[in-house]
């Protein structure tokens, strides 16, 4: 194997890192619980409060606020993944990881439309911008690192 040069060298921990963000994320500033529910209240522009909700409503609310944050640390898992695979210079996982960013872009940009356009918030919720900058990051970081996974593949179909 080659010696690798510059930034195709460190892709692999541009997106360890993100994952390794995106999971704790996820997992301490997203779930903190019941302080979901109210601050999506508080974007809609509601005055419900969550007080005013019988008990077991309440406890099913927060439980489908919490549901998908589980489905985020399996992103990034799938993330340390592609780390790992990048790591390797294997070319299923520059492959995957572009994948993986435009998902990430994808998700931000719907999530983000849905809030603003057809629910009408002022703003979108931060769990967008955690998609998003994530997503642009990693996709810009592999794209740059592409000629590196090429010349990888050329070099071993010629040996």
């Amino acid at each position: 194997m080659t010696a690798e040069k510059g930034f195709n060298k460190y892709v692999w921990i541009i997106m360890m890192v993100l994952s390794i963000i995106f999971i704790i994320w996820t997992l301490f500033v997203m779930s903190r619980g019941t302080e979901i529910l109210p601050t999506a209240f508080k974007l809609a522009g509601s005055s419900q409060l969550t007080e005013e909700i019988e008990k077991k409503a309440l406890d099913f609310m927060n439980m489908s606020m919490l549901k998908p944050l589980w489905e985020e640390i399996w992103i990034g898992i799938f993330g340390l993944f592609i780390a790992f695979g990048l790591k390797r210079k294997m070319k299923y996982a520059w492959t995957l990881g572009i994948f993986w960013g435009i998902m990430m872009i994808t998700n931000a940009a719907i999530q983000g439309g849905y809030e603003v356009l057809i629910l009408g918030w002022s703003m979108v919720c931060l769990q967008t911008y955690v998609f998003l900058f994530p997503g642009i990051i990693a996709l810009v970081s592999l794209l740059i690192a592409r000629k590196g996974f090429s010349e990888n593949e050329t070099k071993s179909q010629h040996a």
